[in-house]
């Protein structure tokens, strides 16, 4: 390959970048204030999976759980559940790639998430990309388990159930359809397990003042088949009960003073706004379950169809967590309205006090700090620059070489593409091709 290199036009000029510096100062003054109490959290180190082998799996490899990016319940987890770790690499795998994928044309593209088991301050802050990252790692898990139960490949799973909507005159419930209720469950205890590291619910302490005592750490296995409904299905994850007690929990800690307590909120707060990002994950998997049938009759005229519900690519669920993380919502924690509720995560931009209700969905992405532009490199915020990177010089989207290049300019690179062509199957048996060579323009980013 031959490169040719020119300069060209330079899209917006100087000024037009100076006029975001502004705008880059104070979202590093916003990150800087969290990651100044906050310290890299690990709780998607677990990407780091994604080298993982994907068969061979033993408690000794459990064990070298720092290898592998696993908290200590993780690493339980792993030991008590050896047959779903493929899955989990699988998961891993799938994160990586369709983050990539879906943001290939963005400033901040999903390079960070290489890293992993170590994660630069646009993971661990709190910003919206990390509600994105968390969200689609959870959906990848539950996504992982919920087709190989299908497959067969886990001994303690199978087949979802048929729905409880019954099947109209043309088809009946039948087939091998995704066993999301499982895969959900089993996601929920291995993707929250490290965000519940350090602190219990106010039902766990109550239980435990009362000689509950802890449970030994193990995959509580959900029931199988799961009989759900395609119209009106509750949650996976239950009717948010748990999910308001976790709140309050969180919210409820760190009550020592100084520097301590604002450290113990902090964490909480952020714990809480992950564990949020992994349940609309989880959520999300479930809503994308779509109908798929087999035809039945002769000559293939379909008089029977036998249906299941089953799920699409993860780049499709992935799209649509993608679609909320354009739409995420700041929150803040405060004091509620009436009096004695206790704290809540509440809009940024709600009136204080707080109303004792949130305005946020359960679907809805949250995040806590504002994110920078991702213009130039800076291991303060994460950022990687969009120097080198290529951008389109006719577009005015996400990848347009005046939103790419942040106002610097671009450059233009002649390369040489060379490529089989005019391909030709001779008899027998071999295919003959001719080599084909032509200049493509590639912009990138000064």
């Amino acid at each position: 390959m031959r490169i040719a290199m020119w300069p060209t036009g330079t899209g917006r000029s100087r000024a037009a970048a100076a006029s975001s510096a502004s705008w880059r100062c104070f979202a590093l003054a916003a990150a800087l204030l969290v990651a100044q109490v906050l310290p890299p959290a690990g709780a998607i180190a677990w990407l780091v999976l994604r080298h993982a082998p994907l068969s061979g799996w033993s408690g000794s490899s459990c064990a070298v759980r720092g290898r592998w990016g696993l908290s200590a319940r993780q690493a339980a987890l792993c030991r008590g559940a050896l047959d779903a770790m493929p899955q989990l690499a699988r998961a891993a795998q799938l994160t990586v790639t369709t983050c990539r994928q879906l943001f290939a044309d963005r400033r901040w593209n999903c390079s960070s998430l290489e890293n992993a088991p170590a994660l630069s301050p646009d993971l661990y802050t709190g910003t919206r990309e990390q509600a994105y990252v968390y969200a689609l790692s959870s959906a990848a898990v539950t996504y992982s388990l919920a087709r190989a139960c299908a497959q067969g490949a886990l001994p303690h799973c199978s087949c979802a159930g048929p729905p409880r909507d019954p099947p109209n005159g043309n088809f009946k419930w039948g087939g091998c359809g995704d066993n999301v209720r499982y895969g959900a469950a089993l996601a929920r205890q291995f993707a929250d397990a490290a965000e519940r590291r350090g602190g219990k619910t106010t039902q766990q302490r109550r239980r435990q003042h009362h000689g509950g005592g802890e449970r030994r750490r193990h995959w509580a296995l959900p029931p199988t088949p799961a009989v759900t409904s395609s119209k009106r299905r509750k949650s996976v994850d239950g009717d948010g009960e748990q999910e308001r007690a976790e709140e309050q929990g969180h919210l409820d800690r760190g009550s020592a003073g100084g520097r301590r307590r604002r450290l113990g909120r902090a964490r909480a707060h952020l714990a809480l706004v992950n564990l949020h990002n992994n349940r609309a994950g989880r959520r999300a998997v479930e809503s994308s379950e779509v109908t798929q049938c087999k035809c039945h009759g002769v000559s293939g005229s379909c008089n029977i169809k036998t249906c299941w519900r089953a799920l699409p690519r993860l780049a499709d669920i992935g799209l649509r967590l993608q679609r909320r993380f354009a739409a995420a919502v700041e929150v803040v924690s405060r004091r509620t309205v009436p009096a004695g509720v206790g704290r809540r995560l509440v809009p940024a931009q709600a009136p204080a006090p707080a109303p004792a209700v949130r305005t946020y969905s359960q679907d809805d992405l949250i995040f806590l700090a504002k994110s920078p532009d991702y213009c130039l490199p800076d291991p303060r915020t994460g950022s990687h620059g969009t120097h080198g990177r290529a951008c389109n010089a006719s577009s005015t989207g996400f990848d347009g070489c005046d939103n790419m290049c942040c106002g610097r300019g671009y450059r233009t690179v002649a390369v040489e593409n060379v490529e089989r062509c005019q391909c030709k199957y001779y008899w027998c048996c071999y295919v003959k091709c001719n080599t084909c060579k032509s200049w493509v323009d590639v912009h990138e980013c000064l």
